[in-house]
């Protein structure tokens, strides 16, 4: 599948007030790309909508929404209407780290919301007009988590599954109609999301990666026409290693990192 010009072209971005749906919309508008920025933090959109807007020159709408509740799906829903999308990036992410029988109900469920309920809704939504008009691309932020079973953050790396196998079905089902699929793995980021979670350390002590890093392999991918991107080395290596593995070696792998994180003094 050949790739998708950024220039010209609307990019719907979820989660986009912080962290790798911030570095997203900027660097989506140094490419040129107009943009619709959803995330919970009506603020936060409005002073980056305003600063995209005067140092770039592009178009950018504000849809303020809590994707973890329905009524927050719908209103982006409602809010997106019939415009045109070139770009759905669904960045938006919820995860919590602990025991699951210690988690809080309403938080897994909250992971579900966002990373599943609200990814199926939004690419739902505008995948028929992509495919009238036979030009789109559909991005899916997963994780290397979405490679593996996830002791101590199970239903965050379930969720994650769920978006990668989605992702490799509807590249199949999307064969020949000029709307291509990217899905994203990135490694612990330095981001918000992190902290959110419970994380107080690092992936086995190795460094967070940059989100601006993560964000420029994501937008390369669109332009690129990938399927698969996994930004950094150490990252890739696991997610060979978690293909390679017994899943039940896997799953103490991650058991024995996640004790790390848990146990390690936070992350500057």
């Amino acid at each position: 599948m050949s790739g998708l010009a950024l220039r010209g072209a609307t990019a719907l971005v979820t989660g986009a007030s912080s962290g790798i749906g911030a570095a997203l919309a900027r660097q989506l508008a140094a490419r040129g790309a107009h943009l619709i920025l959803v995330a919970r933090r009506q603020d936060r959109l409005d002073e980056l909508g305003a600063a995209l807007r005067s140092t770039c020159g592009v178009q950018v709408d504000i849809v303020a929404a809590d994707l973890s509740a329905p009524a927050g799906l719908d209103a982006v829903v409602a809010a997106v209407g019939a415009r045109v999308v070139d770009v759905l990036i669904n960045n938006a992410g919820a995860g919590w780290i602990g025991l699951f029988a210690d988690a809080p109900p309403a938080r897994q469920l909250e992971i579900v919301d966002v990373n599943c309920r609200a990814v199926v809704g939004l690419t739902r939504a505008v995948l028929p007009g992509m495919l009238a008009r036979r030009r789109g691309h559909v991005v899916q932020v997963a994780s290397v988590a979405g490679f593996m079973p996830g002791p101590r953050s199970s239903v965050y790396y379930a969720s994650k599954a769920f978006v990668v196998s989605h992702a490799e079905a509807l590249r199949h089902e999307l064969k020949g109609t000029g709307v291509a699929v990217t899905v994203v793995a990135p490694g612990p980021v330095a981001t918000e999301f992190q902290r959110r979670a419970g994380v107080t350390g690092t992936m086995g002590g190795a460094a967070l990666m940059s989100d601006v890093d993560v964000a420029a392999a994501t937008l390369d991918a669109v332009e690129g026409g990938a399927f698969l991107v996994v930004p950094g080395v150490g990252n890739a290596l696991l997610v060979a290693l978690a293909w390679l593995l017994p899943r039940r070696f896997a799953a103490a792998l991650v058991d024995r990192l996640q004790r790390k994180r848990l146990a390690a003094p936070p992350a500057d």
